[in-house]
């Protein structure tokens, strides 16, 4: 007696099911991939720190940089015991990412929390632990899409400053398409150029932190010529390698150094001379105007700390350079005048009688560490 042919039909389709599910399978945990690698950390010196970047990149950043697709896989109610039963996994770059079923609502802590934990750990920590700081803000700005807050930011640099460890600010920096730290934010690029002479100026500047700040100096130079960081080929609006504060901390970083390592002379590539020349000629274009430094009532003292670069680099770079100072007479006059109103925004303060250590404190003493030789 024949088979029924509608039996023998229905075990066919049963079989290609089955084999197309297979088939399907094999493909999407093999199949290679071109996506942008998921970010990894480097193990930290805290056991803490371990802990949260462990969680972020499990809980938020392999999440994000999954497929829609795969992404329905690890958070559909349905797929939880099929997940258990059928172990897939997806490659991503060269890594293999197993898919684990995930509840939105009880496994997955607030992002904003565990990442601001994670900051503050890295940068209380030691200089393994900043190490993990590009990775941490690519992972947020390519796969989260979102970015590390501004306000973060300028706590990571003004740590990175007090720390000693401005270097590891800068390879964020140096990564901005990735980590979305760019010196187009007003308040990173004042943090960045204050503390580059911060360390070696409270230090009496001492020569090897004078050496990493001339070094650290040429790389935000070139930062700024990029435009990710500036105007690239055109100088823009009120562009950062044309302002006075900008230029007279590279002049004076150049000019201490010269000075005091170098028997007062200019370095065989005329740093000293070079940005002499570019800060007095933005000055005359300006018409030498010097403006009254105003104080602050709390909080940095902005103007004072931005005027005093200026006038020391130019004081300075006129005792290496000797007759070849560009323009004497009208450096003399804008000596003067810089002089002038920071001696009177400094007795302003000093009338405060302001603690060790305040900010009032700190430009105080930004003020009475220049070499006046």
């Amino acid at each position: 007696m024949m088979a029924s042919p509608s039996i023998c039909h229905r075990c066919a389709l049963r079989i290609q099911r089955t084999a197309d599910h297979a088939l399907s399978q094999r493909a999407f945990s093999t199949t290679p991939s071109i996506r942008r690698g998921i970010p990894s950390f480097a193990e930290s010196s805290n056991p803490d720190l371990n802990i949260a970047l462990n969680t972020i990149r499990e809980k938020h950043f392999i999440p994000s940089y999954l497929r829609r697709r795969e992404r329905n896989l690890i958070f559909g109610d349905k797929n939880r015991q099929n997940l258990i039963d059928n172990p897939q996994s997806v490659a991503i770059a060269d890594e293999e990412i197993p898919l684990h079923w995930l509840d939105r609502k009880r496994e997955i802590p607030n992002r904003n929390k565990v990442v601001t934990e994670a900051i503050n750990l890295i940068i209380n920590g030691e200089s393994k632990d900043w190490q993990n700081l590009p990775a941490l803000m690519q992972g947020l700005k390519e796969g989260t899409k979102k970015p590390l807050s501004d306000a973060l930011m300028e706590k990571i640099i003004r740590r990175a400053v007090l720390k000693g460890r401005l270097g590891h600010a800068l390879l964020c920096l140096q990564q901005a398409a990735r980590t979305g730290m760019t010196l187009k934010n007003e308040v990173v690029l004042r943090l960045v150029v204050h503390g580059l002479r911060a360390v070696p100026q409270e230090q009496g500047w001492e020569k090897d932190l004078l050496e990493k700040a001339v070094k650290n100096a040429s790389a935000v130079a070139a930062l700024l010529e990029s435009e990710e960081h500036g105007g690239g080929t055109v100088l823009v609006e009120n562009d950062p390698r044309t302002r006075v504060e900008v230029l007279g901390t590279f002049l004076e970083l150049v000019a201490v150094y010269a000075f005091k390592f170098q028997g007062k002379k200019d370095s065989k590539e005329g740093l000293v001379k070079s940005y002499a020349e570019r800060l007095v000629s933005r000055l005359e274009k300006t018409g030498a105007k010097v403006s009254r430094i105003p104080t602050v009532e709390k909080g940095m003292q902005w103007p004072l700390l931005q005027a005093i670069p200026i006038w020391h680099g130019l004081h300075v770079a006129k005792q290496v350079l000797g007759d070849s100072m560009p323009n004497p007479e009208l450096v003399d006059d804008i000596l003067a005048k810089y002089e002038q109103n920071i001696e009177k925004a400094v007795a302003k303060l000093e009338s405060r009688d302001p603690q060790e250590g305040s900010y009032e404190d700190q430009a105080i003493m930004a003020w009475t560490s220049c070499i006046r030789d």
